[in-house]
Parts: structure tokens; C-alpha cells; sequence
């Protein structure tokens, strides 16, 4: 299923390079297609941001695990 996928996709590109256009077509095709990677790059974070549960999280190390991050670490004193 790939592979014809791959195919397909080679095919359809083949045939848009033969086909004759004017400037102004040409742009239009690129700003199609790059409105369309922009797209699915977008989808896939968003998708992908979905299981995290939000930014008040306690983290342990990196950016927010000292005073300096936002967060006020527990005091030692008893």
C-alpha cells in the first residue's frame, strides 16, 4: 500500500512539472503546498500535545525545577 502510495505521489508530481504555467500559477502551487506542510506539521503537535496535561506540572529537573524556573522549592527546615 505504500509503495503504490510512493508511486502515486511521484505520478502526480511528474505530471505538474510537465505541466505549463505562468508565474503566477507556479506560485499559486507553491504556496498550496507549502500552506499544506505548515498544516500537517501543525496537526501532528497539536496531536501530539494532547496527552500532556498541562504546564502546572511539578518537574524535577530542567527548566522549572528551581526558584529561578517558578516554582518554590520545599523548605528544609523542620
Amino acid at each position: 500500500m505504500a509503495n503504490d502510495l510512493t508511486r502515486d505521489v511521484k505520478d502526480e508530481l511528474q505530471k505538474l512539472m510537465q505541466k505549463d504555467m505562468d508565474r503566477r500559477s507556479f506560485m499559486k502551487h507553491v504556496g498550496i503546498g507549502f500552506a499544506g506542510i505548515i498544516g500537517i506539521t501543525g496537526a501532528i503537535k497539536t496531536l501530539s500535545g494532547l496527552n500532556q496535561t498541562g504546564s502546572n506540572q511539578h518537574v524535577l529537573s530542567g527548566y522549572g525545577s528551581s526558584v529561578y524556573g517558578g516554582h518554590k522549592l520545599p523548605s528544609k527546615s523542620s
